[in-house]
């Protein structure tokens, strides 16, 4: 059963003040839409041969049907759903060490992670490449177009509100530099699916929170 827009507001407000994810909302099969898989299939096409893959948030697997033969995946989310799910919740600490792999994948994840500059940090210990996709604000920070879009983002479950060049910092801070840009479409609106490389020796400049 769908939450209320009231239950489903409160549920993000507790994510966002507790950094916690909501576990409920995510065990719920209504909770994932058949237009992600073109998502998936650009997000894929990004993967060069041979990576080895960690998807976070994988769900329904989308994106492994799309992969190139070459590319060794592991698909991971904040429930066991099935063989070789890697049970992980980007919200909890302490996060593992993921050295046998290369490559992250996000694809509409990140909208719901409290802290992501911490996130960042920890991509930087382990991964060369990373793919994300972000519905990106549109408002300048401190604004009270912000505050309308802060609000409104809340109504999805979002937990965080950057716009591209607030998001592409937070990646830079950590030592990734983009690389390439692709749009994906959802309902009318752009979804960009962001190509990250992590420069060689750079270390993160996040400050701890």
């Amino acid at each position: 059963m769908r939450r209320s827009k009231i239950g489903g507001l409160w549920a993000t407000l507790r994510c966002r003040l507790l950094g916690r994810s909501d576990v409920a909302h995510w065990s719920d099969p209504i909770a994932f839409d058949a237009e992600w898989d073109e998502r998936a299939r650009v997000a894929a096409a990004l993967i060069p041969p041979g990576a080895s893959v960690v998807e976070f948030g994988a769900g329904l697997r989308q994106l492994e049907a799309f992969l190139d033969q070459s590319v060794s995946y592991i698909p991971s989310d904040i429930i066991d759903r099935g063989p070789g799910m890697l049970v992980l919740d980007l919200n909890a600490r302490p996060l593992p060490s993921l050295s046998n792999v290369d490559t992250a994948v996000f694809c509409g994840v990140l909208e719901y992670i409290a802290d992501v500059p911490a996130v960042m940090r920890w991509l930087s210990d382990w991964a060369s490449l990373c793919i994300a996709s972000y519905n990106c604000a549109h408002s300048s920070p401190g604004t009270l177009r912000r505050i309308a879009e802060v609000a409104k983002r809340a109504r999805s479950g979002w937990v965080n509100t950057f716009s591209e060049r607030e998001l592409c910092a937070q990646f830079a801070a950590a030592g990734f530099e983009l690389v390439e840009q692709r749009t994906w479409y959802e309902a009318g609106d752009d979804e960009p699916i962001f190509v990250f490389r992590r420069k060689e020796n750079q270390k993160a400049t996040v400050p701890s929170t």
